[in-house]
């Protein structure tokens, strides 16, 4: 996957969790205004209306019309065809670790800076492993955590728009990863997810330093 196809793809997952956050691989007709789109991804018309156009080449979605600023665009199976895109010799190299990407972008996602809710848990977290030791089972503690964050909208959109961020920067080893994210987006439950799994910790780990 290429650096233009990357930010094709990482807009694709912005603008899927926008309007169709539980959009599995089935088809989908959905109608909505390009500005409101504009308000949700903070990002300008013609930007938005640039990678519609991009994805409707690389045959993700259809553009079915568009009247007065209102757009329907047509899902077609969106699993299937992202599958042929990325590179599943490339995920499962795993060339590098998905840590030491999430610390690599740092400024990214924002870890020094992590809301109250994180805090909760790093709480939750310290106290578990201050009373039954470091090899603890956290499962249940990162199922929550992450499930918990991920039911808000806000929480949910800005983590695309991060990654679509990333993905107009990223250099050969950031497409690599970008791929992995995309595919574990695509085919594991959010708790079995290892991007959301290390990003989680990761954001914990840097809290509890403070507790």
């Amino acid at each position: 996957m290429n650096k233009n196809m990357s930010q094709d793809i990482a807009f694709f997952n912005l603008l899927r969790g926008l309007i169709a956050p539980t959009l599995r691989n089935e088809t989908l007709d959905y109608n909505i205004f390009i500005s409101d789109l504009a308000n949700k991804m903070d990002m300008d018309i013609k930007i938005i209306s640039k990678f519609l156009r991009k994805l409707k080449d690389d045959g993700l979605l259809d553009i079915l019309n568009g009247v007065d600023g209102n757009v329907s665009l047509h899902f077609e199976k969106t699993h299937d065809k992202l599958l042929e895109i990325v590179s599943i010799d490339a995920i499962e190299e795993k060339i590098s670790n998905m840590s030491d990407f999430i610390e690599k972008k740092s400024s990214y996602f924002n870890i020094h800076n992590s809301k109250d809710y994180i805090s909760r848990y790093a709480l939750e977290i310290k106290n578990l492993m201050d009373e039954k030791g470091q090899n603890v089972d956290l499962s249940d503690i990162i199922s929550r955590g992450i499930q918990d964050i991920l039911s808000e909208d806000k929480n949910r959109t800005s983590l695309n728009k991060t990654i679509f961020e990333i993905a107009k920067e990223a250099d050969d080893d950031d497409l690599k990863k970008l791929e992995e994210i995309i595919y574990y987006k695509l085919n594991l439950p959010v708790e079995e997810n290892l991007f959301y799994v290390t990003l989680f910790l990761t954001v914990v780990s840097y809290k509890i330093q403070y507790l």
